[in-house]
């Protein structure tokens, strides 16, 4: 069994609609291979955690890097695992709406049962995208510029 985690941005025309129909069907595929995991969307920023028989959690993930939807695929952790962080799930998702959602899951989820290596991966992501969002936001305050010549007594 493996794990794959990595990121990527996700192409302008993957709307919500989009997304829930690439949902539907990595669900029923991904059942269909018995993989599970988790998919996390800040703005246009992805992060998905994919787990499953090393065989065919392979082949899924080089269609994922193919796939034109999304873009700068980065893997940040691709290792063996005992067993999956997130049996019985095809593919859970949380987005930027739903942050709160996602941290009160994990943590209902109990000490030890998501990996600290997953739930640090999970946590820099959301705050990284909340960190991205409110720099867009929050507009930076002017700087004083002084005079060009010295002021006239």
């Amino acid at each position: 069994m493996r794990r794959i985690i990595y990121t990527s941005i996700a192409a302008p025309d993957l709307d919500r609609a989009a997304m829930f129909h690439l949902l539907h069907h990595a669900r029923s595929a991904n059942q269909a291979r018995g993989l599970t995991g988790v998919l996390l969307r800040a703005d246009r920023r992805l992060l998905q955690v994919l787990e499953g028989p090393t065989w065919k959690l392979l082949a899924v993930f080089e269609s994922i890097r193919r796939d034109v939807r999304h873009s700068n695929v980065a893997v940040i952790e691709e290792r063996s695992i005992a067993e999956p962080t997130f049996p019985g799930w095809p593919m859970r998702y949380f987005d930027d709406r739903k942050i709160g959602d996602a941290r009160a899951f994990f943590e209902a989820r109990g000490e030890g049962a998501v990996s600290a290596e997953v739930e640090e991966v999970v946590r820099d992501f959301f705050v990284e995208a909340f960190a991205a969002s409110a720099a867009q936001v929050i507009p930076s305050r002017p700087r004083a510029v002084r005079p060009s010549s010295p002021r006239p007594c």
